[in-house]
């Protein structure tokens, strides 16, 4: 969010953080050769959101990609996490955990796309070869996550 003061760290790991910490919950979404590019004025790999009540990080997972995107997906297991500090105090009506709160990211597949499931407004994305994608001006961490998504097995 502009004007937000944040500092963010992020890093692997295959052990997702406890629930009570957790924002969002972000997937780096795969297909085949290819990988789901978010069309955001920087190009984005994670795509996801906030956690529902009582909600399991992979349902929320499912949940929130289909909304965002209209693709159907299926989690292959936590890569890493991006833990959020907001230096600025508590912002309770954001619904997230603070001041620090924890978005897990896992590998995803996609399994198909179903239009009606995007909501309007979101962001959406596009697949785009893995080599492709390296050559777009990814942020460390997304080249990162892409990295360790691509090894929790290369989708057929």
């Amino acid at each position: 969010m502009p004007g937000v003061p944040l500092h963010l760290r992020a890093g692997l790991s295959e052990a997702p953080p406890p629930v009570a910490f957790v924002g969002s919950v972000r997937a780096v979404v795969l297909r085949g050769a290819e990988v789901l590019v978010v069309r955001t004025p920087a190009p984005l790999l994670t795509v996801g959101g906030r956690r529902e009540p009582e909600e399991a990080l992979e349902q929320t997972l499912r949940r929130e990609v289909a909304e965002e995107t209209g693709w159907l997906v299926c989690p292959l297991g936590a890569i890493g996490f991006i833990h959020v500090r907001h230096l600025d105090g508590q912002r309770p009506a954001w619904g997230r955990p603070a001041p620090d709160f924890v978005d897990p990211v896992f590998a995803a597949v996609a399994e198909h796309f179903d239009g009606r499931r995007g909501s309007p407004g979101e962001a959406g994305g596009v697949f785009v070869p893995v080599e492709r994608a390296e050559r777009l001006g990814l942020s460390e961490v997304d080249r990162v996550f892409l990295r360790a998504a691509l090894g929790k097995g290369w989708p057929e």
